[in-house]
């Protein structure tokens, strides 16, 4: 379970201590309502429909008959399809262009129209605004089933419906939210007359059947223009503010820096269509008083969507096996235990219209209200997966709901440190982007606030923590105290040490300065170097390069010098790489990169009684510097032989001496080939009558290929035991008659591999011969590996590539 996890039973219950502040909120008075309607007493207007011409209203027989003949059958939306289908929606359409309306006084009737569902629904009248969006006729029959609908326009907020007069009964307009609804007959066939209705547009609505005659409808989109932020206020709500305000004062505790006040709005609104401009009736009257209070208690107000996510073990009822079915049908499912409830708040917005990227914050418990509102109800959307494996079926139930959250704007880092490092920084980059210049006023105390706060790593962020750790370091190091940043340094950096960090870390340094530095560098390399000696060297090697300025080098020296001391104290506490956790055991070599500017830091400090320790640890552990491979390379990596003496120091002549006479004792004269084809059978350990054969095959001096004619399982048993013991032996198939023949050739692999270790041998000679006159009292062993290089077939003589050929023993059979 992680951060998000939580049981929603749990979170539909707020503190104790909310209830106050739950009441208070839950008294704003109601500015409108889901829904408006009447009927308008005004002169008709002018309608010209295509090529039907000017309507007459009321609209006859004849022309309802034209319209329908012009029009199109009405589509609906289901998720993102448009579906044509009478036995959800019987009805015709006329698009907005094929439709004028005018009129003398048509302009201002419409005006005072607007004005009336504007008091009605409480939305700003002036910045309300409407588009044509389509002409509808029902016929006899005709309905529409309930449904929501879609945000057709930006900004779309309400849907706004004007009948026509026209003869004809039924075909009400039924509007619900929530646990209300409103029946509104719009018949009607006097022309002066106009039947209207607006509802938002996240109201389930329908059409009831057409039982006589027909119904002829304009239908609006209801839009607000974009504007700067609440400009109303809540009528009458002064005293309530300043109470909203002393109670959020109370709940502003040193003991809970991390919590949210959270009040579930009762609209739904899209993720892209909420801000408090387009907030609902009620919604937007605690949207305004909250505003307020926010101010006057120094709290932060945003508006945010909540998503929570459920899921359930379940059993598909339906027929078939599929693998996952999206918006399956309730009736299809068994649901059993909930498995998990992941709650989280994202699409941040404040009441300016700013946004903010805060990401996904956890929605903790006792921090939401009014208490039993999160009723999940119908979920938005729901997924079935089906059983894999042993595993069962799982049911993802899917919930949007929007929101306004609240906290003590003192609190900011804690609360957004419950959602990870990514928060913090969003929000100290906007503070930093939002002043002029560069310093901002206030931000140093800001940014070591940000650090003292800092979320620690969790198992699913690791990778993104040392990212933004890194660009923390960097703020702090540009703009933050050097208090906050060498305890930042010594709390985060330090524990989580990764070589991602060098180049922020060395930045850091120069910063804090050599004296303050000090400790922490060499606690460092004490508590990392034994699986991170690589980065460590790294960070070294960076930091004499950027020993700052002149009049403190001799600070900085010896403050390098004590690092460099402590990563030679530390090697023989390195452990290496492992080569695979999983499957191998053994270590991988030291880079050659690392060995050597390890080398070239300690002679630069003089550290030679240290280096010839660290020498003397690297001859003892052959898995991290191999003698034949590794400590070669790095001699010649160390030598420069324009530098007096090669430009060497201390553990050279002890490296040297170890791996010379290591390649000496195994190449000092070419390897002999083998002279029959006998085989070592020592690893072949089964009994069987196959295997049997097979070691008799295999100490055959001469013979070189055995076929086993054998059913498929025992040709796999026989391959099997070759490989596991080892044997140069090639396998085959042939699969003419039955059963197939599996043929067995001996080969020359190990002396191949012998052969090729030989050559690879007299090359890292020939490197220690050339660096051989820096080594004191090298003679002997410098003449032996003369010696053995003078010995090396060259390549192409005696017929193949080695100056070495193999027996000449001709190919035979068993």
């Amino acid at each position: 379970m992680n951060q998000f996890d939580m049981d929603l039973d749990a979170v539909t219950l707020s503190d104790g201590d909310l209830d106050r502040l739950e009441k208070l909120i839950g008294s704003v008075d109601r500015p409108g309502d889901y829904c408006a309607h009447g009927c308008l007493v005004a002169p008709a207007p002018r309608i010209e429909v295509g090529e039907i011409g000017t309507l007459s209203l009321p609209i006859p027989r004849a022309q309802v008959k034209e319209l329908v003949a012009d029009s199109d059958p009405a589509p609906y939306g289901r998720g993102p399809d448009t579906i044509v289908d009478p036995g959800v929606r019987n009805c015709r359409q006329i698009g907005s262009g094929m439709v004028d309306v005018a009129g003398r006084v048509w302009n201002s009737t419409f005006s005072g129209l607007l004005d009336r569902a504007a008091d009605g629904l409480g939305c700003p009248r002036d910045r309300l605004d409407a588009e044509l969006y389509k002409l509808l006729v029902y016929e006899t029959g005709g309905f529409f089933a309930p449904h929501r609908d879609t945000e057709k326009a930006e900004g779309m907020v309400a849907t706004l419906v004007i009948a026509l007069p026209v003869a004809g009964r039924g075909g009400e307009l039924v509007v619900r939210h929530r646990d209300r609804e409103t029946v509104i007959d719009m018949t009607g066939d006097d022309p002066a007359e106009l039947s209207w209705a607006a509802f938002y547009a996240d109201c389930e609505h329908e059409i009831r059947p057409v039982t006589e005659g027909s119904r002829v409808c304009l239908v609006y989109n209801l839009m607000l223009k974009e504007g700067g932020g609440m400009t109303l206020r809540a009528p009458d709500h002064d005293g309530l503010i300043g109470s909203i305000a002393e109670e959020l004062a109370v709940l502003a505790r040193p003991s809970r820096k991390d919590r949210k006040l959270v009040w579930l709005l009762e609209h739904d609104y899209s993720e892209a269509g909420l801000s408090f401009d387009t907030l609902k009736n009620t919604d937007r009257a605690v949207g305004q008083v909250l505003a307020a209070a926010s101010r006057e208690a120094g709290y932060l107000l945003h508006a945010a969507i909540l998503h929570v996510e459920e899921t359930y073990g379940a059993e598909y009822l339906g027929y078939g096996y599929v693998r996952e079915i999206e918006d399956v049908d309730d009736r299809d499912v068994e649901v059993y235990d909930t498995i998990e409830s992941i709650c989280s708040l994202d699409c941040w917005t404040s009441p300016d219209g700013r946004e903010a990227n805060y990401g996904d914050l956890p929605l903790l418990e006792g921090e939401l209200m009014p208490l039993g509102r999160l009723d999940p109800g119908a979920p938005d959307t729901q997924r079935l997966t089906e059983a894999t494996g042993n595993e069962g079926a799982t049911l993802e139930r899917l919930y949007r709901r929007a929101v306004l959250v609240l906290w003590p704007e003192p609190d900011t880092l804690c609360v957004l440190g419950s959602a990870g490092t990514g928060a913090v920084l969003a929000y100290l980059a906007g503070k930093r982007s939002s002043a002029d210049g560069p310093a901002p006023s206030g931000f140093r105390e800001l940014a070591d606030r940000a650090a003292e706060h800092w979320p620690p790593p969790s198992p699913y962020s690791s990778v993104h923590w040392i990212g933004d750790t890194v660009k923390m370091l960097g703020i702090l190091s540009a703009g933050g105290s050097r208090e906050a940043l060498a305890v930042f340094v010594r709390k985060q950096v330090v524990p989580q040490y990764e070589g991602g960090f060098n180049e922020s870390l060395s930045g850091a340094a120069m910063r804090l300065g050599p004296g303050d530095i000090r400790e922490v560098l060499t606690g460092l390399v004490r508590e990392k170097i034994p699986d991170k000696i690589e980065d460590i060297v790294d960070l070294a090697e960076l930091l004499c390069g950027c020993d700052g300025q002149e009049e403190l080098a001799r600070e900085w020296e010896e403050t390098l010098r004590e690092m460099v001391k402590a990563i030679c104290a530390g090697m023989p506490s390195v452990r290496g790489r492992r080569k695979d956790p999983w499957y191998r055991t053994g270590t991988d070599p030291l880079p050659l990169d690392t060995l050597g500017k390890f080398f070239r830091l300690a002679w630069r400090f003089g550290l030679g009684d240290e280096v010839n320790a660290a020498a003397v640890f690297l001859i003892s552990r052959d898995d991290l510097a191999p003698p034949d491979r590794t400590i070669p390379g790095l001699l010649g990596k160390l030598y420069v032989r324009e530098s007096p003496g090669g430009g060497v120091g201390s553990g050279f002549a002890e490296l040297w001496s170890h791996t010379t006479r290591f390649l000496l004792s195994r190449s000092s004269t070419p390897p002999k080939p083998p002279l029959t084809w006998v085989l070592a059978v020592d690893q072949l350990n089964c009994g069987c009558t196959n295997c049997l054969q097979l070691r008799k095959f295999c100490e055959h001096p001469t013979v070189r290929v055995c076929r086993f004619r054998a059913r498929k399982e025992i040709r796999k048993h026989i391959e099997s035991e070759i490989r596991l013991a080892g044997l140069d032996i090639d396998c085959d198939t042939e699969t003419t008659g039955s059963p197939h023949v599996l043929v067995c050739a001996k080969n020359r692999a190990t002396w191949e591999r012998r052969l090729g270790e030989y050559r690879e041998d007299i090359g890292r000679m020939k490197v220690l011969e050339g660096v051989a006159g820096v080594v004191p009292e090298s003679g002997a062993c410098a003449e032996a590996i003369r010696a053995a290089i003078s010995r090396a077939p060259e390549p192409g003589d005696g017929g193949d590539s080695s100056g070495l050929r193999f027996s000449g023993l001709a190919p035979d059979e068993c």
